[in-house]
């Protein structure tokens, strides 16, 4: 592989790696609401933690363009299938890649286990297709532009202000990025919906380098298969 290419992503990796140390540390460390006003300002990570959509809940109805600009509607998806339903940051975060070349390579046994998995991020057509291409994946990915579906799983928090700054001065303007006004982000959420609509399985933290293991997956799966 050329050189400049491996450098080039190891950059990336430091400079998000740094970014999200800082976006975790003041996190922890931002002081509580004064007021009900301020409250309702800012959503952290921790409260999205907290609302989410869990075990028990029922998915909300959705139709968005895949990586190829056409629409696809969870109701149809669901007709199919059970679902595993994955929300990633976008492109440009090397966590996220990982994560779906994880689950390209289970995709087969998670098939198997009876559930076709839908990545979801707010970033536009154009660029899901991108992450399509890059990590080579054969399974839906949707575009959920403003986060509008990944708010009615509650799972949307703003970006704390420094580390915001942090990856604006590494070149990375969260909010231009997804075209929104502010700069906010789903959780790294993962969710096994049953095809009533019902979430079987829910994977929610804070740290977005933490994700679903695909065997956690197929174990879930199965267990519906063999209801």
């Amino acid at each position: 592989m050329n050189p400049k290419i491996i450098s080039a992503a190891v950059l990336s990796l430091v400079f998000i790696v740094s970014a999200y140390q800082t976006e975790t540390a003041t996190q922890a460390d931002a002081p509580a609401p004064t007021s009900k006003s301020d409250a309702e300002k800012i959503v952290t990570d921790a409260d999205a933690v907290k609302n989410a959509l869990n075990v028990g809940g029922k998915m909300p109805s959705f139709s968005l363009q895949d990586s190829e600009g056409k629409t696809v509607s969870s109701d149809e998806l669901l007709k199919k299938s059970n679902l595993v339903v994955i929300f990633y940051r976008g492109v440009w975060c090397p966590f996220c890649n990982l994560y779906l070349q994880s689950l390209q390579r289970d995709a087969e046994k998670i098939k198997a286990a009876g559930g076709e998995i839908v990545a979801i991020s707010v970033e536009n057509p154009d660029k899901s297709s991108g992450v399509a291409k890059k990590n080579e994946l054969r399974f839906t990915v949707l575009s959920d532009p403003n986060l509008e579906v990944a708010r009615k799983f509650s799972i949307v928090y703003e970006l704390p202000k420094e580390a915001d700054e942090q990856y604006k001065s590494k070149g990375l303007d969260v909010a231009e990025n997804n075209e929104m006004e502010k700069a906010e982000l789903p959780l790294g959420a993962t969710y096994i919906v049953r095809q009533t609509g019902e979430i079987v399985y829910a994977f929610l933290d804070t740290d977005y380098k933490k994700r679903a293991e695909p065997e956690a997956l197929i174990e879930n799966l199965k267990k519906i298969k063999n209801e």
